[in-house]
């Protein structure tokens, strides 16, 4: 998921270093999260906003998930669906 991390980090003056003992993470987690290489949890997601002074939403660009990814989630999810219609001969 594409986000401004880096961006908001600079602004605040912070280094990556700066932002990971923020978080209780490692350079490392902030750095894949920069480069779009690791998605954080929900709660280090919040972390993250708190201390660069933004909402979640400004700081990650939920809209840029590929459209598969979406297809194949509602596939996933319409399957279930169908299941357990099937089993029990009614939607649970």
């Amino acid at each position: 998921m594409k986000n401004r991390i880096k961006d908001y980090r600079k602004r605040m003056k912070f280094s990556q270093e700066d932002l990971a003992r923020l978080t209780h993470v490692s350079r490392q987690t902030i750095n894949a999260i920069e480069n779009d290489k690791y998605d954080p949890e929900l709660a280090l997601a919040f972390k993250l906003a708190r201390f660069l002074d933004v909402t979640v939403d400004e700081l990650f660009d939920y809209q840029n998930r590929k459209k598969e990814d979406d297809v194949l989630w509602c596939s996933k999810y319409h399957c279930e669906l169908w299941e357990q219609q099937s089993d029990t001969g009614s939607l649970a």
